[in-house]
């Protein structure tokens, strides 16, 4: 009897342990959603390389970076060389992108304003909407991580990977690539800290002596409550909507206004504008139904534009030619 007790006691604990380290498991979902909402909330220092692809190559950038808690952010950039001196801040309520050799100053809006968080809120959810996520352990920079793959409900084929560390939540490393899984994009830390909380001193932008150029880029965002008594104006766009597009931004840019759609991982912006708007003077042209417009293709990206009474459109993202096709034909 007493043996029998021993033998229950030791299988009833081995049962807890294993309840309690499946009980503590995150699905890849969760891991995912919690990365997507830690951004912002982690201070640390690290080196970052970034890679993309354009015009038949890929542009390489190193930069050190700094991170506070608190929503706030530097980037200063060590490489390549026309680059060195470069420096972003995001202190939380606006961006300052400083050029050195151009002597330019780009203000902009913050990264953790409210309009851009809500904007990163629905990317995650239409993400989740529209693509499978799965993950397995990994290991990078010597740290438990989890590598999350990202790919249609179609294909197995990945189109977005992140190395998630499993203390901090943070993105560590990430590969974007296109539908034919060509990489198109990469960025990942060579080295990271989180044990220094940098200086408080490093987010607050300080004016060079020399004189600048400052640019401001921080047009208006329209609440999307707005924008959703504006929807007879995009009726037009309906196949986009067809193709698991949702419009997560409107806001008012020089002569008109931009919408942005995305189905999560892709983005296509369309622009409604009072002027013809400027296009590539390789362009090819062709029509639909007696409504001429021009397209070009640009490293994956596709652009198309054209007029029909008194309006212009331009439309910029990976989109096929046929749905904007579609889009022309309605306003017949």
């Amino acid at each position: 009897m007493k043996r029998f007790l021993i033998f229950l006691i030791i299988i009833l604990s081995i049962f807890l342990l294993v309840y309690l380290v499946f009980a503590n498991e995150k699905t890849p979902v969760e891991i995912l959603s919690n990365a997507w909402n830690t951004e912002g909330k982690i201070n640390f220092v690290g080196t970052e390389t970034s890679g993309i692809y354009i015009r038949d190559r890929f542009n390489i950038t190193v930069s050190k970076v700094f991170a506070l808690s608190s929503g706030k952010f530097r980037r200063e950039y060590i490489f390549p060389s026309f680059l060195v001196g470069d420096l972003l801040i995001d202190d939380g309520q606006k961006s300052y992108y400083y050029q050195s050799n151009k002597d330019i100053l780009t203000i902009g809006f913050s990264f953790y304003d409210p309009p851009n968080k809500d904007i990163h809120k629905k990317i995650l959810e239409l993400i989740l909407k529209n693509y499978d996520v799965y993950g397995q352990p990994d290991k990078f920079l010597n740290r438990d991580v989890t590598k999350i793959f990202i790919t249609p409900k179609s294909s197995k084929a990945p189109l977005l990977v992140l190395w998630i560390d499993n203390q901090t939540s943070l993105i560590l490393k990430r590969e974007r690539y296109s539908a034919d899984g060509k990489l198109q994009e990469y960025s990942f830390y060579t080295d990271i800290d989180f044990s220094t909380i940098p200086d408080e001193r490093l987010f607050i932008w300080t004016k060079p002596k020399r004189s600048f150029k400052v640019i401001d880029r921080r047009e208006r965002f329209i609440p999307l409550e707005e924008f959703r008594k504006r929807i007879a104006d995009l009726a037009a766009f309906s196949p986009l909507l067809e193709k698991g597009y949702e419009c997560i931004g409107i806001k008012e840019v020089p002569d008109g206004l931009a919408y942005q759609f995305s189905d999560g991982l892709n983005n296509v912006l369309v622009f409604d504008l009072r002027i013809p708007p400027p296009i590539p003077p390789d362009v090819r042209r062709s029509s639909i139904e007696g409504i001429r417009y021009s397209y070009w293709q640009f490293d994956g990206m596709s652009g198309f534009a054209w007029s029909y009474k008194g309006k212009n459109f331009l439309v910029i993202g990976v989109i096929e030619r046929d749905v904007i096709e579609r889009i022309v034909k309605s306003y017949k």
